[in-house]
């Protein structure tokens, strides 16, 4: 599964699809994601703030194919930031649409009073848990991690949804996961840390 596929079904309640963090947050922490899956597959770097195109080659997902053609089309922006804020602004629902294409969830449209909302349920309710508790036993067991399962475990911290994975609260699972995002390449630990600081900054702006 893809990195912000996964981020997608564990940032939101597998029953009726509201988001377990702010709407900021989950837009920062997917926008991380389709980043991270660009530098997992080697069409992007990421060095402390800023970010460089390694390669135009088009990735197999439509998405990614696309996310990295207009950062080669907008070659001059080049901050981590930016690029998350850009994508933060459409990610719920381009992520939403490749996994309904996928056939994990389905689009709903939620009314309230005057208000409408769109939600993504899943197809099928043991999916998004079962994602949790597959990242769950990585971080507390000893089985090696892959690099994709620890940008994704660290993407979860940044945002804040650490706490829904290891929900007892597990010390040694959170040992677990600070070393291995410390392990982890560098332009994946810089963009880990770009993400922690947007939503920070995020919650922030709120509280002013």
């Amino acid at each position: 599964m893809l990195l912000a596929d996964d981020f997608f079904l564990i940032a939101h309640d597998d029953r009726d699809g509201r988001s377990r963090l702010s709407a900021r947050a989950v837009e920062l922490g997917l926008a991380g994601a389709l980043l991270g899956e660009l530098v997992l597959e080697q069409r992007i770097t990421v060095e402390g703030p800023r970010l460089r195109v390694l390669s135009g080659e088009p990735p197999s997902d439509p998405l990614a194919h696309t996310n990295l053609a207009t950062m080669v089309a907008e070659v001059q922006h080049r901050e981590v930031r930016t690029w998350l804020q850009f994508l933060g602004r459409t990610a719920v629902d381009e992520v939403g649409t490749r996994l309904a294409r996928n056939g994990m969830v389905e689009q709903t449209q939620v009314r309230r009073l005057l208000r409408s909302s769109t939600r993504w349920l899943p197809t099928d309710i043991n999916l998004p848990a079962g994602r949790v508790v597959r990242l769950r036993r990585l971080l507390t067991g000893f089985e090696p991690m892959r690099v994709a399962d620890t940008t994704l475990a660290g993407i979860a911290e940044a945002t804040g949804l650490t706490g829904h994975i290891l929900w007892d609260r597990d010390p040694s699972g959170g040992r677990r996961l600070q070393h291995a995002i410390g392990a982890l390449p560098p332009p994946l630990r810089d963009l880990i840390l770009q993400v922690e600081s947007a939503v920070g900054d995020a919650v922030l702006s709120q509280r002013g």
